[in-house]
């Protein structure tokens, strides 16, 4: 005869008819596990109680086509046995592949985890790189614009010592075009005659030898 173990009719309906799945979620488990022969968690648990429900419906078809009242009818408490050996096989088997896939599942989120952390990170560094060369560009703008109003002092003084020159110039090439036209140079104030005009007779030396001049004095 095979290893049985009893289980009240309440946790059996909720396994097979669903009835107060979550008052009953603890004591699913445990049948199930039991029925599986293996450790069965709340996460793996509706996996191996598909199976094993399979194969109770397979052993007890009458049971499908029984409300939850008719079936909570029957009895207080039921006893249900191991699995056979191949069909615990068959939810091993499927228990490692799930595994597999979990292990893999948090692999993953361990490493998209550090992907979004280093993410993070870097994003903080460029951050903080666009900051200072925002701050740069600040700074070369502020040294350029005082570097062009500090060239722009500095060209001021020679600006105007040239136009003073090229003025001087001008005045030059003035005298230089008179003395083409009329032989003299004109000066402004006077001393040279218009143009045309005779020029004024030279007045001639007076050369003094220190002797006294007689004939000027009033008593001569």
């Amino acid at each position: 005869m095979a290893e049985t173990k009893v289980f009240p009719m309440n946790t059996f309906m909720s396994y097979l008819k669903g009835v107060d799945k979550e008052g009953q979620k603890k004591g699913v488990v445990e049948l199930v596990s039991y029925m599986a022969d293996t450790v069965v968690d709340e996460e793996l648990a509706p996996f191996a109680g598909a199976l094993a429900k399979a194969w109770i419906y397979e052993q007890h078809p009458e049971v499908i086509a029984m409300s939850p009242a008719q079936l909570a009818s029957t009895a207080k408490n039921v006893s249900v046995p191991k699995l056979p050996a191949e069909t615990v096989g068959e939810i091993s088997a499927l228990f490692a592949q799930l595994a597999m896939y979990k292990t893999t599942a948090v692999t993953q989120t361990e490493e998209l985890a550090k992907v979004k952390a280093e993410l993070a990170a870097k994003t903080a560094t460029l951050i903080d790189v666009e900051a200072k060369l925002k701050a740069a560009e600040a700074s070369v703008k502020r040294f350029e614009d005082s570097s062009q109003k500090d060239s722009e002092k500095i060209l001021v003084a020679p600006l105007a010592k040239v136009t003073e020159y090229i003025g001087k110039v001008d005045e030059l090439l003035k005298m230089i075009e008179d003395v083409k036209k009329h032989g003299v140079v004109t000066v402004a104030g006077g001393g040279a005659p218009a143009a045309g005009g005779a020029p004024a007779a030279a007045a001639e030396p007076v050369v003094d030898f220190g002797v006294e001049d007689t004939f000027t004095k009033s008593d001569w």
